[in-house]
């Protein structure tokens, strides 16, 4: 298993990698939408929970969790997600909107999968969103042979 030490190192990396999208006090206000995680759109005042987040890779070809809640509402969220993926090069396989909604996404360019797990916040309005991106299957499973009796 991972120490806290070493996740807390990834997370850093990966957080510095994204330093250039962050906005100053001397910015102008954030647009409506942003992009956090290469690759990846970002919705709007998002905060990363770094304790739940653990990242291998970098660019565009980074795998692991991205956990973050965020200030918009869950049909928000995954109205954004909708609309933006695609304008990142990722594709929509399915959708479920539900108090729990599940989005999926597959980039051909990068052979990835991301699916996206969005929760229902609680009556202070914060969105729950759990990204989980791993490498796309290349070939179709096969069956396990079958044991001989």
């Amino acid at each position: 298993m991972i120490s806290d030490r070493i996740a807390a190192v990834i997370v850093a990396g990966f957080l510095g990698a994204c330093a250039a999208n962050q906005v100053t006090s001397d910015s102008p206000a954030p647009p409506p939408l942003t992009m956090a995680a290469k690759g990846i759109a970002m919705p709007a005042g998002y905060k990363l929970d770094a304790d739940r987040t653990l990242i291998f890779g970098n660019d565009e070809n980074w795998t692991g969790r991205l956990a973050y809640s965020a200030k918009a509402s869950a049909d928000e969220v995954f109205d954004f997600l909708h609309r933006e993926m695609p304008n990142f090069g990722w594709v929509e396989l399915s959708a479920m909107r539900s108090d729990a909604s599940l989005m999926t996404f597959v980039s051909e360019a990068t052979a990835r999968v991301a699916t996206f797990h969005i929760a229902r916040g609680s009556m202070l309005g914060s969105t729950t969103v759990d990204l989980v991106i791993g490498p796309k299957e290349t070939a179709p499973a096969r069956p396990a042979p079958r044991a001989l009796r």
